[in-house]
């Protein structure tokens, strides 16, 4: 439910910025690259351009910056 509603909000919300916590959506968070390309490819059949991308993945935390252009 928690992935639907992520992609929900990364193509209607008009927010265009995010912050995603990994761990939410991904079990193994060093292995969070298919995740990542799932979603992109998601967005790019919804019209939504990836315009900056960034991971960071270490012993306390695992982000996702995502910024949008819809």
């Amino acid at each position: 439910m928690e992935r639907e509603r992520l992609i929900y909000d990364l193509i209607f919300s008009e927010t265009a910025q995010f912050q995603i916590d990994l761990r939410k959506y991904v079990e193994d968070v060093y292995h969070y690259d298919e995740f990542i390309e799932e979603i992109k490819s998601i967005l790019k059949k919804a019209g939504v351009e990836v315009i900056q991308s960034t991971v960071v993945v270490n012993s306390s935390s695992s982000k996702w910056t995502l910024k949008v252009k819809k």
